[in-house]
């Protein structure tokens, strides 16, 4: 609880704004929105990397002293996931999912690196 309640105090001025990418690279992007374009720096969870498409639908979370792009938005669920599972995919069509039964379903050109 104290540290919450430290990150909640520490971050009271923390908002939390949407935008279009307007330019992508080195995990750097700027998205125009109502406050403006600005420029983010992007964040993912350990392990995973991406750089956003032009005209994402960026969230991005801002604080007095960093702003941060956490993630696209997606409208849209091609793969039909369900709750729980875990679609990784490339605009090149290449895709993997974690479906909750246990199954890996892998689309596209498999390579093997492995000893």
């Amino acid at each position: 609880m104290k540290i919450s309640r430290n990150i909640s105090n520490k971050n009271k001025n923390l908002t939390c704004i949407t935008g279009k990418v307007v330019s992508s690279a080195d995990r750097r992007i700027a998205a125009a929105s109502s406050d403006g374009t600005a420029q983010f720096s992007v964040v993912a969870p350990k392990g995973i990397d991406y750089v956003p498409q032009m005209n994402d639908d960026s969230v991005v979370i801002a604080s007095e002293n960093e702003r941060l792009c956490i993630g696209v938005r997606r409208s849209d669920n091609p793969y039909e996931i369900q709750t729980g599972e875990l679609a990784l995919y490339s605009q090149g069509g290449a895709y993997i999912i974690l479906k909750n039964d246990g199954t890996v379903v892998i689309n596209g050109h498999v390579f093997g690196t492995g000893e």
